[in-house]
């Protein structure tokens, strides 16, 4: 077979070495019109978040606020 030739879908998973949860992640990022790392810092502003609720529960429940 000619390496110039196109493969078939089930030929480049085949030989597609990547993770599984990194083929995932990059069909996620693939349906939506945002790069890689705007995607990456939307996703860490949403973690920090969480985590600033976490500690203002946290602070709530200890009667610090």
């Amino acid at each position: 077979m000619d390496e110039r030739e196109p493969r078939s879908p089930e030929e480049q998973e085949e030989l597609d070495t990547r993770p599984a949860w990194q083929r995932m992640k990059e069909g996620w990022y693939d349906k939506v019109p945002l790069n890689v790392r705007q995607l990456d810092v939307i996703i860490a502003l949403g973690l920090i978040g969480l985590a600033v609720v976490a500690v203002l529960i946290f602070l709530d429940a200890s009667g610090v606020f």
